[in-house]
Formats: structure tokens, C-alpha cells, sequence
């Protein structure tokens, strides 16, 4: 019985020390905050892995990748995914992160994921990236081809005004014939 009042003491008291409870007529009682869903602990592990940069991120992808491959869970699938589609990081691959993601948008077992919608979002969202830059790169091609084009047009034209001034230079140094 002395073990719950200490206990219920120690909580009171941590809760008046972090400023944290609601106070009740018999005193302050701490708050107590609910446990973060998959979905919460996402969304906080997006937002704290944005603030990393360099080696953080690169121990921070390490330590993902490793509980990924010793449980490839839903969480640590979606969190692996989510490190490799930063666009900052060094180790950057949309084309895994993508693999990653295809199994909460084809597989039934995921169908009821917590996580499946955040997946979806970003499986959507790497989808259409890609399609993007695929886009851009096909016009850039066609850029270059055009340039190339216009190069050797451009080279066509000097050549012409050249063989012209020449003539015009030929023309004028041939003495005129009196008839």
C-alpha cells in the first residue's frame, strides 16, 4: 500500500514539476498523455528527420535501415521510405523508396494499415515526381536536339554568307571589261 502512495506521489509530483496536469480540488493531478499511434509517431519522425542534416541523417538512415532489416514492419518500412525520398540526403533513391511504399497500395494485408494512407500519399506524390522528371528529361533531350539543329544551321548560314563575300570580293577585284 505504501508503494502506490509513493508511486501516486512521484506522479504528482512530476506532474507539478513539468507544468503539466489540470488542477482538481484536492491538488494538482498530472495529465495524462495517450500513447502516439504509427500514424503520430510518422508524422513526428517526418518532422524530426527534416531537421537533420549530414551525419545525423546518414546514422539516422543507417539505424532505419537496420531495424527494417531485422523487422520489416509496417512502420519501419514506411520510415525507410521516407529517409530515402529526401531530397537533400545523400543517399537519396526514389526508386527504392517507391518499392518500399508498392505493397501498401497492391497488398491486401496492408488494406487496413493505419499507415496506409500517409503510404499512399507519398507513394502518389513519388509517383508523380518521377513522372516529372521523366517529363523533363525527355524535353531537355529535345532541347539539346533542337540546339544542335540550330548549330548546324547557324554553321550553314555563316558558310553561305562567306562563299557570298567571297564572290562579292571576286566580283570587285575582276577588272571590268570595256566594250
Amino acid at each position: 500500500m505504501r508503494a502506490i502512495w509513493v508511486a501516486l506521489l512521484l506522479a504528482a509530483a512530476a506532474g507539478c514539476a513539468t507544468g503539466t496536469g489540470h488542477r482538481q480540488e484536492g491538488g494538482w493531478l498530472p495529465s495524462i498523455r495517450p500513447l502516439q499511434d504509427d500514424t503520430e509517431r510518422m508524422l513526428g519522425f517526418y518532422e524530426r528527420v527534416l531537421k537533420m542534416k549530414g551525419e545525423d541523417l546518414v546514422r539516422e538512415y543507417e539505424t532505419i535501415k537496420q531495424a527494417y532489416d531485422k523487422e520489416p514492419g509496417e512502420l519501419n518500412r514506411l520510415q525507410l521510405a521516407t529517409l530515402l525520398s529526401l531530397p537533400a540526403a545523400g543517399f537519396r533513391d526514389e526508386s527504392a523508396a517507391l518499392n518500399l511504399l508498392q505493397p501498401f497500395a497492391r497488398d491486401k494485408r496492408y488494406q487496413n494499415s493505419a499507415l496506409r494512407p500517409l503510404a499512399l500519399l507519398m507513394h502518389t506524390y513519388l509517383t508523380e515526381l518521377r513522372r516529372e522528371e521523366e517529363a523533363l528529361q525527355l524535353q531537355m533531350s529535345r532541347l539539346k536536339d533542337e540546339q544542335r539543329r540550330a548549330d548546324a544551321l547557324q554553321q550553314k548560314l555563316e558558310a553561305l554568307l562567306d562563299m557570298e563575300m567571297k564572290m562579292i570580293e571576286h566580283e570587285q577585284s575582276v577588272p571590268t571589261r570595256k566594250k
